[in-house]
């Protein structure tokens, strides 16, 4: 399960930094300002915006509600932590975590500690998800948004979506919990946060291009 969720957080990373990248250039460099495409740029934000609701309608899966949750085919967040704050499963992972490096046994007290410390992050990490005014809203309105829209073409209107901010903060707390949880099963103590700084500097580089020539076009 985890390296799914690794794999889906890491392209949400992605998504996020080159965003982020695109909303903060165009704001501090042409706000009030005319330049050719700017039609095609909302467009490309607003198909990022639903990829990254794909993303985190993934990574935010219950499954199907009317099977029993250990029988659910869905790699999740939710699954993932229910596992997490199982005790057995607890002691499984620290028992493990003893081993991560065969040839260095006099580490296997501090692998363990720090194997249920990531647990108890991850456990955190998912918790915080839910407080503040992005939280428990935003991840009611993205399952709307993907009920209604994303997945299906409902009869029903879809009139309400996700906003921005509320994208990304959920983005930004699965990243953490994927850190810790990953830290917690594998041992692997990647930093996601970097690979989001290398993202956002190429997209800096992208859009400030772009937008730079389109905009001297204009100009022209």
């Amino acid at each position: 399960m985890v390296p799914i969720l690794y794999q889906n957080i890491f392209n949400a990373i992605r998504i996020e930094s080159t965003m982020e990248a695109g909303n903060s250039i165009i704001i501090s460099d042409f706000k009030g300002k005319n330049f050719y495409g700017a039609d095609a740029v909302n467009t490309i934000m607003q198909s990022l915006s639903h990829d990254l609701s794909l993303h985190l309608s993934r990574l935010y899966d219950i499954g199907v509600r009317n099977r029993h949750v250990n029988k659910r085919d869905v790699a999740s967040i939710p699954l993932l932590i229910r596992l997490l704050r199982q005790k057995r499963c607890q002691n499984e992972l620290a028992k493990r975590a003893r081993n991560w490096l065969p040839t260095m046994p006099h580490l296997a007290e501090q692998f363990e500690s720090d194997c249920l410390s990531a647990i108890s992050s991850a456990s955190q990490s998912y918790s915080d998800t839910f407080r503040g005014p992005y939280g428990r809203s935003g991840l009611k309105l993205l399952k709307e948004f993907r009920d209604n829209f994303l997945a299906h073409s409902l009869m029903k209107e879809q009139q309400r979506r996700p906003i921005y901010l509320q994208l990304f903060r959920l983005n930004d707390c699965a990243r953490n919990f994927i850190h810790f949880a990953q830290l917690a099963v594998t041992g692997n103590n990647s930093d996601l946060k970097d690979y989001e700084e290398m993202f956002r500097k190429d997209a800096e580089h992208f859009w400030r291009r772009a937008l730079n020539a389109s905009f001297q076009v204009s100009a022209d």
